[in-house]
């Protein structure tokens, strides 16, 4: 995958620059923002990262793509190509086509089976120990694993169904909220029991930018209701994704147990090293780099356990500041600046997805996984880009306004 995705970002650098020289109509200022500038300096932390004594080239080189680079080019070819509000919603209503596509793929698998690609991928590594569990099956879709399927699933059902409540056409409102009313399906269905973070942070975000006293009440009452029944009744235990997904509310899981006791022995190793252990060493994955290393021998099971290891404290500190400053500026958009209501909509949808994608990745080794960095690094462009969507829509609606004066 990271070979095609290399090649595709070569051909669209490579188109994007013979159209500036013949046509002359790229805009490369519009890639001068906010969101450029501080994935810039994330992206020069990582280059740095190479001096890091106990790093490895072949590592460094094999996470720096997902870590950094893509999400870097993603921003920077979103900001000069998507000029209009129009491709913003073109992109959301592609995603949500996506997204279908990848629920069908999980009823071919959950009752049909697994095909023979699929079949030879479990049978590597610890996949099949990881997604066959006693407890029931764990279906991946399409996607890279169960733990990736399930956490964008969640992020849909919160993006399309916000997106949908903002969406004046009954006939797009009705798709965007059935696809995300299926999102939230193929997310019990998936077994992955950290994902449920995402509904819970991005409708609990969505909750407090409402500012609407019925939406907040109705959204706590909600959202309580859920907790309650996952933390604290039995109820539909006999069922066994109800009882999997119950499980992520007991603070004395297993699991979570051993969770906790990695971290504690990656704390005590990386003290020493702010900087980190080196970019790509973390995790059982890592292995193949260096199997004596303390680091490859526990899993990471969390974005920014990864990120804490491998870039050091002094990295996830500078990354965190990178993510919640896009995500809060996002926030201070809807909620003080922008002035069309679609549009404040739609960009609120986006925030409390990728809000939502921000809590899973405690849990969950996901962020820098395809597509989850590919949709986020578009959902950031598209922050950025917002006033300027907003200014345009602003023009044409007094545009309009003046022609109907006129008539």
């Amino acid at each position: 995958m990271g070979v095609l995705t290399d090649v595709l970002f070569a051909f669209i650098l490579f188109s994007s620059l013979l159209r500036a020289v013949i046509n002359k109509d790229i805009e490369w200022k519009r890639a001068m923002n906010g969101a450029t500038l501080l994935l810039s300096i994330w992206f020069l932390y990582c280059v740095v990262e190479l001096a890091n004594p106990t790093a490895i080239t072949g590592a460094w080189a094999s996470s720096f793509r997902s870590l950094t680079l893509y999400p870097l080019l993603t921003v920077i070819l979103a900001s000069i190509h998507f000029k209009r509000f129009e491709d913003m919603r073109r992109i959301i209503y592609l995603w949500a086509g996506f997204t279908l596509v990848a629920i069908v793929k999980l009823q071919m698998q959950k009752t049909m089976g697994f095909d023979a690609a699929e079949h030879r991928w479990l049978m590597q590594g610890d996949n099949m120990r990881t997604h066959l569990l006693a407890s029931g099956t764990r279906y991946f879709s399409i996607f890279t694993d169960a733990g990736n399927f399930g956490s964008n699933m969640g992020c849909a059902a919160v993006v399309f169904s916000i997106a949908g409540f903002y969406t004046k056409d009954k006939l797009l409102k009705g798709f965007l909220i059935g696809t995300g009313l299926l999102g939230m399906y193929a997310l019990i269905v998936s077994g992955t029991r950290g994902a449920l973070a995402v509904p819970f942070a991005g409708f609990f975000l969505f909750t407090l930018m409402s500012r609407k006293g019925n939406i907040i009440l109705l959204m706590f009452v909600l959202l309580f209701s859920l907790f309650f029944f996952f933390r604290f009744s039995t109820i539909g235990q006999s069922n066994q994704y109800i009882r999997r997904m119950r499980s992520a509310f007991n603070p004395n899981e297993p699991s979570l147990m051993v969770r906790l006791e990695n971290q504690k022995r990656l704390a005590t190793y990386i003290k020493t090293r702010p900087f980190g252990e080196g970019i790509g060493l973390s995790g059982v994955a890592a292995k193949r780099f260096d199997p004596d290393r303390l680091t490859t021998n526990i899993p990471n099971d969390s974005w920014y356990v990864k990120v804490w290891v491998e870039t050091g404290v002094v990295g996830l500190l500078l990354y965190l500041a990178i993510q919640f400053a896009l995500l809060g500026y996002g926030i201070r958009l809807v909620l003080f600046k922008l002035k069309n209501k679609q549009l404040k909509g739609y960009l609120t949808a986006l925030l409390c997805g990728m809000f939502g994608l921000m809590a899973s990745s405690y849990g969950n080794a996901i962020w820098g996984q395809y597509p989850t960095w590919l949709l986020m690094a578009l959902t950031q462009a598209f922050i950025v880009l917002a006033p300027r969507y907003d200014e345009a829509l602003e023009q044409l609606t007094l545009k309009d306004n003046d022609e109907s004066h006129t008539l």
